[in-house]
């Protein structure tokens, strides 16, 4: 790689980027001692120049506000710092199609641009994939989903007619998100293939540091050099609790990204991610392992003709395994409803939690307890489910009613901080203009 450089680590979805991400967080000081600086203050930066560049701002006015000509600052801190390399980790960038490439790569013009896009074995990031649809308020059943993925493993990695005329969100995502060939097509488009490099996850059996090694291997620097681990990972959901998500997600059909925080966040990573070790995990059936290995198939196929550059074992992406040796299930119960109750219990007390802390911290003290008060008859829990006629539909009702109220009072705390944050930039202007007048 020549100087100036810029790093653009695309994704895909699921393959370790939060993982890689995380990591490079926790050793930024070391990572910049050995020239690399991780773009922007922070990585909420990086998410909105990729939200402004793609136009994902969904007409949600938080996203709007922050991500309102983010790709520009970013492009101008690239062009400023002084580092020998710029890294940007945002996987929505899998998602750019050929002109939202040639924009982003013809704003770095003077500068050297690399991308790196990481594949991980199909088979593996199904179910993930899943996951982060529910987690991201999508409504689509497990085995429903699984009918999408085949159909789109069918379509090429596009989404069928069939599908789309149906009305299925998780079918285009998905398709996005797996279809590397199409990935590698359109920066191979924009860029020289030596500067587009396939970062293949390794297989299960391998040490997690291996992932580290291979893209510290791109970036140049000694991965020994940078020993702190990730603050955390993104652990996947099991099988109750994500479906328990899935019927939250039917219940209040969220539609701002900024709304959907307190779903991926506090409920779903913070609280039942918690049950992970304890619950059943999500599986395929064989139908779909044998679709996501021919997929795998033509991922390998594609990245072989394109010329570009691979990190790690394309053996990786098996084109022939033992089901045995995955999480293989030709009938998957559903879940029950006591495990789905199990999960409600866990999520309610805390988003309960959640709201109490709200309460304390941005209401007026005299209104404290009345608004506590109106929340438990709203959301009474684990009593009134008990006597209901369908215990799930009414536990998923109080955790609704739980997760609108601390939607509401995070943006009453939002809004609050941003009169606050005007008044004192309008004080600051103030004394500014008294001094200099």
């Amino acid at each position: 790689m020549g100087n100036p450089v810029v790093v653009l680590h695309v994704g895909a979805m699921k393959t370790g980027t939060t993982y890689i991400q995380n990591k490079v967080l926790a050793n930024r000081d070391a990572l910049a001692e050995q020239g690399v600086d991780f773009a922007g203050r922070r990585w909420r930066d990086q998410v909105s120049a990729v939200q402004d560049l793609l136009s994902l701002a969904q007409h949600d006015p938080e996203v709007e506000q922050r991500s309102d000509d983010a790709w520009a600052r970013m492009v101008g801190h690239f062009r400023q710092v002084d580092a020998r390399m710029s890294l940007l980790s945002m996987e929505f960038l899998s998602f750019a199609d050929e002109a939202t490439a040639r924009q982003a790569v013809a704003s770095l013009e003077g500068l050297e641009v690399h991308v790196v896009i990481s594949v991980r074995d199909t088979a593996a990031v199904m179910p993930s994939l899943w996951q982060t649809s529910i987690t991201s308020g999508g409504m689509v059943p497990w085995p429903r989903y699984q009918q999408v993925v085949r159909a789109s493993t069918r379509a090429g990695g596009r989404v069928g007619a069939a599908l789309a005329r149906a009305g299925v969100p998780a079918a285009r995502r998905f398709a996005e998100a797996i279809d590397i060939p199409r990935m590698v097509r359109v920066w191979t488009s924009v860029l020289p293939p030596e500067r587009v490099h396939v970062l293949v996850v390794p297989g299960p059996s391998t040490p997690r540091d291996r992932l580290w090694e291979l893209f510290a291997d791109i970036l140049g620097v000694d991965p020994a050099a940078t020993p702190e681990p990730p603050e955390h990972v993104n652990e996947s959901l099991g099988l109750p609790s994500a479906e328990l998500v899935r019927r939250l997600n039917v219940a209040l059909s969220l539609k701002e990204p900024s709304q959907q925080r307190t779903l991926k966040v506090d409920l779903a990573r913070d609280a039942l991610g918690r049950l992970r070790q304890d619950e059943r995990r999500a599986r395929i059936d064989p139908s779909t392992f044998r679709a996501a290995l021919r997929w795998n198939g033509r991922i390998r196929d594609a990245v072989t003709a394109a010329g570009v550059r691979v990190h790690g074992d394309l053996a990786d992406l098996p084109t022939k395994a033992d089901p045995s040796d995955y999480d293989v299930d030709a009938e998957q119960a559903p879940p029950t409803e006591d495990e789905l109750l199990k999960a409600a219990r866990h999520g309610f007390w805390a988003l309960r939690r959640l709201n109490n802390r709200l309460i304390q911290e941005g209401l007026p003290k005299r209104k404290r307890k009345a608004y506590q008060d109106a929340l438990a008859a709203a959301a009474p829990g684990r009593k009134a489910w008990t006597k209901a006629d369908d215990p799930v539909a009414s536990a998923v009702e109080d955790l609704a009613t739980q997760t609108r109220s601390a939607i509401k009072l995070q943006r009453k705390a939002a809004k609050r901080k941003r009169k606050k944050r005007r008044r004192q930039a309008a004080r600051r202007a103030e004394r500014r203009a008294q001094r200099e007048g």
